[in-house]
């Protein structure tokens, strides 16, 4: 009977599987009841490995689908599968249920309806060969998921910030229900497509850190510019989302420090301390140069500094040692490269881009022979194609360095 019921589920995940890849399927009901069913299937080991074990053609198929860009379609399920196939090999993302809720409930700790992660190491490794291999597709997806970490991330910011001013009224009028549901929704957004980006470069770490690949550099700088607004908005002193976390609403419990700055830790930890010493030198490079950059905010993660709210250090049944012992590595790095780049000659004003001012011009346009950092020229480029300055039409981008005798 047994074996009857795993052949049952690995017909239906076949069939799963081949008509969600079927661009002949346009209709927008089919197509979200498929990605619920899909949805289902990763939940829970038994299904996962049925899906496993259909024709590799059709996984990689799936796959694929899964890794199209994210706008014109609803992508929030998406993400929510990469992210199970991803839970339980990330930084610190072993857990059932979040740290913070079993402290004030830890009898939620064996509630049936909680799954242990179960990733799929050959669906990701399905995922790697295709990021790897088609390197259009890689910075098309990896854009569109910066694109709405970014839009989800300034939503949830904007959502507290209504919040706390609500709750600082004489008459303490709260945001209705609605309202914190969808602040908790994007704050899970945002955690979610932190650990779709940890997955990403830890499995394909060369996308953003192999500067030959077309838009590494432009993705690369993006992510950092990111991380670092998280890493501020969370960690400044007297915060609002400190005040707003303390305020316990009802509908925001998922809203902690913890996921999120997890979340963050595990990519910096990816680009800065497991990779080789050329790509660890350039995340390091892209980081310290954002003017957003600020390294007590690293120090914040292991409760250094002025402000000890939050400590990995605190999370000994989440967080392994040899991960603790990686942060502390990551901080002694930064900060040794953050005395490094303190102590060299600063850029003069005239060498600035233009368009940032907090890069160094490195990229000449053609024909016109303006001149930008490249990673302002780039991002301009995916959108459009003429000149800053004069509208020209660009026909190409060469890399620029300043005479030694100007």
């Amino acid at each position: 009977v047994k074996h009857r019921y795993e052949e049952n589920l690995a017909q239906l995940a076949a069939i799963l599987a081949k008509h969600f890849a079927d661009p002949r399927i346009v209709g927008t009901d089919i197509k979200d009841s498929l990605m619920q069913a899909l949805a289902s299937y990763v939940c829970y080991p038994q299904s996962l490995r049925a899906v496993e074990r259909i024709p590799e053609e059709q996984r990689v198929a799936m796959m694929r689908n899964l890794l199209a860009p994210y706008e014109q379609r609803p992508w929030a399920q998406t993400n929510w599968i990469l992210v199970r196939l991803w839970r339980g090999c990330g930084f610190g993302y072993r857990y059932t249920r979040l740290p913070h809720l079993l402290k004030t409930k830890p009898e939620d700790a064996n509630l049936p309806s909680l799954q242990k992660p179960c990733p799929s190491l050959l669906l990701q490794r399905h995922m790697a060969e295709l990021l790897s291999m088609d390197k259009d597709m890689a910075a098309s997806f990896l854009n569109s998921v910066l694109n709405q970490l970014n839009w989800a991330f300034s939503e949830f910011i904007g959502m507290i910030q209504e919040i706390q001013q609500a709750a600082e009224r004489p008459e303490r009028n709260f945001v209705d229900t609605r309202q914190l549901k969808v602040c908790a929704t994007c704050f899970d957004l945002s955690v979610s497509l932190l650990r779709v980006l940890e997955m990403t470069v830890t499995l394909v770490p060369e996308i953003f850190l192999d500067w030959s690949r077309p838009s590494a550099e432009l993705l690369l700088r993006r992510l950092a510019q990111l991380l670092n607004q998280v890493l501020n908005r969370v960690t400044a002193e007297k915060n609002l989302f400190d005040r707003v976390v303390n305020l316990r609403l009802p509908g925001l419990e998922s809203v902690d420090h913890y996921p999120i700055l997890v979340a963050v830790t595990g990519i910096l930890v990816r680009i800065l301390v497991d990779g080789d010493r050329q790509g660890t030198s350039r995340a390091a490079s892209v980081l310290l140069s954002d003017p957003c950059f600020q390294l007590h905010s690293i120090q914040h993660l292991l409760g250094e500094g002025e402000r000890k709210h939050f400590s990995l250090h605190a999370y000994t049944d989440y967080i392994s040692e040899e991960e603790k012992q990686k942060v502390e590595l990551m901080l002694a790095f930064l900060t040794e490269e953050s005395k490094q780049a303190a102590a060299s000659t600063p850029t003069s004003e005239e060498d600035l881009c233009p368009i940032c001012y907090a890069h160094s011009i490195s990229a000449i346009f053609k024909p016109c022979s303006h001149k930008s950092c490249k990673a302002c020229i780039n991002q301009h480029l995916m959108n459009n194609k003429d000149c800053f300055f004069c509208k020209a039409t660009i026909t190409g981008v060469e890399d620029y360095s300043k005479p030694a005798n100007s």
